[in-house]
């Protein structure tokens, strides 16, 4: 699977993430540059730090769990054409 661009703003976002996904019994990470972290760590997430682009990683071939993920935290993912509100 290819990698989904997201971005945090805000405490709460890293928050709705980590809620959003830590159900799911597969691994997801975050990355920046060579950086990897647990996608379900909200320590993690943090120390990345806000407004900084993250490419998330879902570790599954399971093609539901990841629309139902996507849909989940469609607040934090970068589309195309999406400006960042700073």
């Amino acid at each position: 699977m290819e990698p989904i661009r997201v971005l945090f703003q805000t405490m709460e976002d890293c928050q709705r993430f980590v809620v959003a996904i830590e159900d799911y019994p597969f691994n997801i990470d975050l990355q920046s540059g060579r950086q990897i972290i647990d996608g379900k760590s909200m320590l993690g997430i943090i120390g990345f730090g806000l407004y900084r682009e993250l490419e998330l990683k879902l570790h599954t071939d399971n093609q539901k769990a990841v629309e139902e993920i996507l849909d989940k935290i469609a607040f934090c993912v970068l589309g195309e054409n999406m400006d960042i509100a700073i």
